[in-house]
């Protein structure tokens, strides 16, 4: 035997005192505690821990370590047990005065009378705290007390039995913080408290011994993380001999074991060790989980409803109303946050509140819908300027993020602005050129055209003001307007002039904006159409599709097109409006 325990279950003896001089008796005595301190780990998929992070509920348990004191045989049990004079008693007192906490409870009882039989130990597991935010725990205090007597007069076994029912209220378990610390509601935990039944503490002339002392706190936050402490108090049982003091017998009985409990949620659907999983729920479904509170348990949304009207939030603000819904979030938020909490359950709520908001859906475009050109990048960069900023801050959305629900953080609205810029940048250089072109060509005056058409031209072996043109159209009298023979299938040079002339023997009623041929869904740098119908009477009435290529900034092919060559007609439906160019369906029948 140690010396330390010796010492203390000699005191316990003295103290205590003996029911009888000769007979058998046992009691129990409680050590000094020890801490065993671990680190504070982030949650996984995180790389540090924040105060908001988790939720930590302290926790009473014992742990039995020694033998059954039934398997040793017994002469004495049953009937001849009687309400014991020997007790002992671990209580706990509970505060957080920033929450207004305050609360006792009980870690064991123990009674006994003469034999080493005739005893009862009564021990649980007990919730010391409510669910309760890092930074909030932090400031919770737990004091013991260690209470022997072998005076009936004491009662520990009604002080025990008053305790617990008053403190009943914080047994309960379930999700919700259990104390709410904004306006009515705190006051409504001091009522409740007020209101619990009264603790009848033993008389004065009752003869008992008690040791009280403070536990380490049990979470512990610092600018670079935390740890966190459990608390071992060492429970022995003492059997007496009688006069016969050397025939003391002491064994390790426990440990009642004071330990934090962590969960990253209360509300959501969670892995043990990862983020919680926010997606696929509703703002109605959240607002139905039921609270636990002073006043028994009831849904968030009434407990929300219980603030006062000054910062109570509209659940139900005008959707179209951007500053409205914003100014709605922030309250809120302010809201979840002193109700106790934390971040993955305060942005769930808030997602799904602002699910409802068209502003809140365009913020969180996807990344396919920003690149689509019926949003041109000055929608986009609208949608970006509602961002909530108001109520959301950049690690609200990381959070969000975090817990599968689709937003953006500005990260992701970075690579959106950058890559329509360069989807931009690739449309516009072929549709400058273009819309060059098309100015050229829609002139009434050939010579005109041709003049307008000569700084455009270039081909590698005509120079400047010539061009390689290709007709894959079909017979329509391009040889004729030419006065050639014959075109070769990969085309041939001609100049300005000769270009003029083919487009005012065509008889052109009107050309189709310039759009970027596309190679996959994505568009060409160097390559654009632009769709034209002839007027009546024309060679090519229905028209065709003109192709051109560019070099530099200057135009090195035409090509007249079927409008099936690269699949025109079906992108055009697939992106009927590429880079601002939206060519209706009205225009697409004339080509047939």
């Amino acid at each position: 035997m140690s010396i330390r325990p010796a010492l203390l279950i000699h005191v316990a003896l003295l103290s205590g005192g003996l029911l009888s001089a000769c007979a058998t008796s046992r009691q129990i005595a409680v050590d000094y505690p020890k801490t065993e301190t671990s680190p504070l780990t982030p949650i996984k998929g995180q790389t540090a821990v924040t105060p908001d992070d988790y939720y930590v509920q302290i926790v009473s348990e014992f742990e039995f370590k020694g033998d059954n004191a039934l398997k040793g045989g017994c002469s004495d049990i049953g009937a001849s047990y009687e309400s014991g004079d020997l007790s002992a008693a671990l209580l706990f007192n509970i505060s957080n005065e920033a929450l207004k906490l305050k609360r006792e409870t009980s870690g064991f009882l123990y009674q006994a009378t003469t034999g080493k039989c005739n005893f009862k130990l009564e021990t649980k597991k007990v919730n010391l705290t409510p669910w309760l935010r890092l930074d909030s725990a932090k400031d919770t205090q737990v004091e013991y007390s260690f209470l022997t007597s072998n005076s009936r007069e004491a009662n520990l076994s009604q002080l025990v039995g008053d305790i617990n029912a008053a403190s009943g209220l914080m047994a309960l378990t379930g999700v919700g913080t259990g104390i709410a610390v904004m306006g009515k509601l705190a006051g409504s935990w001091v009522e409740a408290s007020a209101a619990r039944p009264a603790v009848a503490k033993p008389p004065a002339s009752a003869k008992y011994s008690s040791e009280t002392h403070n536990l380490p706190a049990s979470v512990a936050l610092g600018a670079r993380g935390g740890h966190l402490n459990q608390s071992r108090l060492a429970v022995y049982e003492v059997v007496d001999g009688g006069m016969k003091a050397w025939a003391d017998e002491t064994r390790l009985l426990g440990e009642m074991r004071v330990y934090p409990e962590l969960s990253p949620s209360l509300l959501l659907k969670s892995v043990v060790d990862g983020v919680p999983d926010a997606h696929d729920l509703s703002l109605d479904e959240l607002l139905r989980l039921p609270i636990q509170t002073a006043a028994g348990e009831i849904p968030l949304r009434q407990l929300i409803d219980q603030v006062d009207q000054a910062e109570k939030p509209n659940l139900n603000p005008d959707w179209r109303q951007y500053d409205e819904v914003e100014n709605q979030c922030r309250r809120l938020k302010l809201v979840l946050k002193g109700l106790g909490f934390n971040k993955y359950d305060r942005n769930a709520v808030l997602y799904y509140f602002l699910a409802k908001s068209a502003d809140w859906k365009n913020f969180n475009i996807t990344p396919q819908k920003a690149m689509a050109d019926a949003i041109r990048p000055r929608v986009l960069e609208q949608y970006r300027g509602k961002d909530f900023a108001g109520c959301l801050a950049d690690d609200d959305y990381v959070a969000m993020q975090s817990m599968r629900l689709p937003v953006n953080t500005a990260a992701d609205w970075d690579d959106l602005s950058s890559n329509r810029q360069k989807k931009e940048g690739v449309i516009s250089s072929v549709q400058s050129v273009g819309r060059q072109l098309l100015t050229a060509l829609s002139h009434p005056d050939k010579d005109e055209v041709a003049r307008q058409l000569y700084p455009l031209l270039t081909a590698e072996n005509g120079g400047n003001g010539s061009v390689l043109l290709q007709n894959h159209l079909g017979n329509f009298g391009l040889e004729t307007l030419l006065q050639l023979p014959a075109i070769p299938d990969e085309g041939l040079v001609i100049s300005a002039a000769q270009f003029a002339t083919v487009i005012a023997g065509l008889n052109v009623d009107s050309f189709s904006c310039v759009r970027p041929a596309l190679n996959q869904g994505q568009p060409l740098a160097n390559i654009g159409i632009t769709l034209f119908v002839g007027k009546p009477g024309s060679p090519r009435e229905q028209g065709g599709a003109l192709e051109f290529e560019t070099v530099q900034g200057k135009i090195t092919r035409l090509a007249f097109q079927h409008s099936s060559y690269r699949d025109f007609e079906q992108t055009i439906a697939d992106y009927p409006d590429l880079g601002g160019c939206r060519i209706e369906a009205e225009f697409l029948k004339r080509l047939h």
